[in-house]
C-alpha cells in the first residue's frame, strides 16, 4: 500500500506540489489578516477599559479563525484526493476548477462532523484528566509516588491512544464525501462501512505511516537546520563572508518551506489509497453499516 502511495504521489507531483502551495499561502494570509485584525481590535478595545476585549477575541477565535483551520485542512485533502483519483483512473491530471468550490464544500461538512464527534470524547477524557490531576495526593514514600507518576502517564498513553482509534473510525469521511458527493454525518457513516472490516489492519498501518512521515520531514528539516551550523564551523577563520553564511540560511529555508509544501499532500493521498483499496476489495457489501 506504501508503494502505491508513492506511486501515485510520482505521478501527480507537480500538481500536488503546486496546489499544497497556492492553498497553503492564500489560507495562512487569509488567517494572518483575521488574527491580526482580532488582535488590533482587542487592544483597542482594552485601551478604553472594555472588560469585554477578552471575550470578543475568544469570540474570534471560535467562530471565524477554528473554521477557517476546518475550511483549509478540508481544501488541502480534497485536492490530494482529486489527483490520486485521477491517477488510479489513469486519467489527465489537472484540477477540476468548474466544481472544486462545490466538492471543497462537500469535504468541509465531512471535516465539520468530525470535529463535532471529537468534541465529546475530548470533553468526557479532558475533564477526567482535568479533576485526576487537580487532586493529586501527597505521597510521602518515593517509590510510591513513582508508581503513581507513571500510572498517571500510562492513563495518558491511553487516552491519547483512544483518541487515535475513536477518530479513525471517521478516518475516510473526507475521501467518502469527495468521491461519493455525500455530507456531513452520512460521510461518516460510509467512512465506517469501509474500514470496519480491516479496522485493527488499516490503523495499524496508518500509525505506521504517520511515524514514517514524522521520520521523514524531522530528518530532512534537521539536516537543513545543521546545514549552515556546520557550514560556518568548518569555514570558522577562513574568511568566509557572514552574508555568504545569511544566504546559505536563507537558502535551507526555503528549502525547509519547499520539503513542507512536498510532503503535505501524503496523508491525503495515502486516504485516497485506503478508500479506493476498500472500495476495489468489499464493493457493494459495505454500502451500510
Amino acid at each position: 500500500m506504501y508503494d502505491r502511495v508513492f506511486d501515485v504521489y510520482k505521478k501527480t507531483f507537480g500538481k500536488q506540489l503546486g496546489y499544497a502551495a497556492v492553498v497553503s499561502l492564500m489560507s495562512g494570509m487569509a488567517l494572518g489578516f483575521v488574527l491580526l485584525g482580532a488582535v488590533f481590535v482587542t487592544a483597542f478595545l482594552s485601551s478604553f477599559g472594555l472588560a469585554f476585549s477578552g471575550v470578543f477575541m475568544a469570540a474570534v477565535l471560535a467562530l471565524v479563525v477554528i473554521p477557517m483551520i476546518i475550511v483549509w485542512q478540508a481544501a488541502a485533502s480534497t485536492g490530494a484526493i482529486l489527483f490520486s483519483r485521477q491517477a488510479f483512473l489513469d486519467e489527465e491530471i489537472k484540477l477540476p476548477t468548474y466544481d472544486l468550490f462545490r466538492v471543497i464544500g462537500r469535504a468541509v461538512s465531512a471535516l465539520f462532523a468530525q470535529v463535532v464527534l471529537a468534541i465529546p470524547y475530548i470533553a468526557v477524557v479532558g475533564g477526567f484528566v482535568f479533576l485526576l490531576f487537580r487532586n493529586v495526593p501527597i505521597i510521602d514514600y518515593l517509590w510510591l509516588s513513582r508508581v503513581y507518576a507513571a500510572s498517571l502517564i500510562v492513563l495518558l498513553t491511553v487516552c491519547v491512544a483512544g483518541f487515535f482509534i475513536y477518530m479513525h473510525v471517521f478516518s475516510l469521511a473526507i475521501a467518502v464525501a469527495v468521491n461519493e458527493r455525500v455530507l456531513f454525518f452520512d460521510a461518516v457513516r460510509r467512512s465506517f462501512a469501509l474500514i470496519k472490516y480491516d479496522f485493527w489492519l488499516l490503523f495499524g498501518l496508518r500509525v505506521l505511516w504517520l511515524v514514517m512521515v514524522f521520520v521523514l520531514a524531522a530528518s530532512a528539516q534537521g539536516l537543513l537546520t545543521l546545514l549552515p551550523i556546520l557550514a560556518g564551523t568548518l569555514t570558522a577563520g577562513s574568511g568566509v563572508s557572514v552574508p555568504l553564511l545569511l544566504l546559505l540560511q536563507l537558502f535551507t529555508g526555503l528549502l525547509s518551506v519547499v520539503i513542507a509544501f512536498a510532503m503535505a499532500p501524503l496523508d491525503g493521498i495515502f486516504t485516497a489509497v485506503i478508500y479506493h483499496n476498500q472500495r476495489a476489495k468489499y464493493g457493494d457489501s459495505c454500502d451500510g453499516v
